[in-house]
């Protein structure tokens, strides 16, 4: 049954690729330009920088510095605090990224890996900033609830998985041509990730800002545009910040593609995600 499902709509999508051809050629248009207008620039350089900083010491001096507090409070090894500030500039997927080295490092395990990933879903604020519907000052506002909320889930997981151990990272030779071909992997990753969920974005017969986001964030924040009442446009992008959109999950699937990690608390944490964002939008709209 299952089976006969999924080749219903293998064949049901190619039906439909021949039939809005045209809409699937403007779509894939479309990504491409938001990848290179939007997402290359704002990404790339952090990347560059990310993946250089695992040849330095540095990721050891930020986590000396903010590891204690983080160890305390979210009961993580203090390298959660590296990959949450980092989220903090770059965003998702690229918290999956900074997990993933430090998994590849032996620093933590896969339970400590979600544990984390739950609490760093951050987006980088150069990007949203750029893509927003919004006013700047309203814009701020739901990047500071966004991390607050981050925050708020981190301390009610805090008790899911403790680990007392205090590994060190190993730092890798300097490479310049490696860390720029890493970065191109992971954003060549996101391009054709964009693509696939805005060519199927296109085919499907509703449209609307949240059925695009749903399926690709930046995609549809972009059009949230569109919509003529602003509270809606506040509320809809609160909606979207929370959950990521598939493709985004996809992208972060990816990256843990050669991992056993259980995404059950990453699932459950966007819930709770979504009801903060909503309640402190709602506070911002009736104050």
């Amino acid at each position: 049954m299952k089976n006969t499902i999924k080749n219903i709509l293998i064949l049901t999508v190619l039906i439909l690729l021949f039939i809005k051809r045209p809409f699937l050629i403007n779509s894939i248009i479309n990504g491409l330009d938001i990848f290179k207008t939007k997402i290359f620039p704002s990404i790339f350089p952090i990347m560059i920088i990310s993946d250089l900083l695992l040849s330095s010491n540095l990721i050891t001096i930020i986590s000396n510095l903010f590891g204690k507090i983080f160890t305390k409070v979210f009961k993580v090894n203090k390298y959660a605090s590296y990959v949450f500030i980092m989220s903090f500039f770059s965003g998702c997927p690229t918290n999956a990224k900074y997990i993933k080295d430090l998994l590849n490092n032996k620093v933590i395990n896969e339970k400590e890996a979600i544990k984390i990933l739950s609490m760093t879903m951050l987006y980088n604020p150069l990007l949203i900033l750029n893509i927003s519907p919004l006013n700047k000052k309203d814009t701020i506002y739901l990047l500071m609830i966004n991390l607050l909320s981050n925050i708020l889930i981190g301390i009610i997981n805090r008790n899911y998985y403790t680990n007392e151990s205090n590994y060190l990272i190993k730092s890798k030779d300097f490479n310049l041509i490696e860390s720029i071909s890493n970065s191109i992997n992971t954003l060549l990753l996101i391009l054709g990730s964009i693509i696939t969920f805005i060519s199927l974005n296109s085919i499907l017969p509703i449209k609307h800002p949240l059925i695009s986001g749903i399926l690709e964030i930046t995609n549809g924040i972009y059009l949230i545009k569109t919509v003529s009442i602003y509270k809606y446009k506040l509320i809809f992008t609160s909606i979207l910040l929370s959950f990521g959109g598939l493709s985004i999950l996809y992208q972060i699937k990816s990256i843990f593609k050669d991992t056993n990690i259980d995404y059950t608390l990453y699932y459950k944490s966007r819930i709770i995600h979504l009801l903060l964002m909503l309640l402190l939008t709602y506070i911002k709209i009736i104050i």
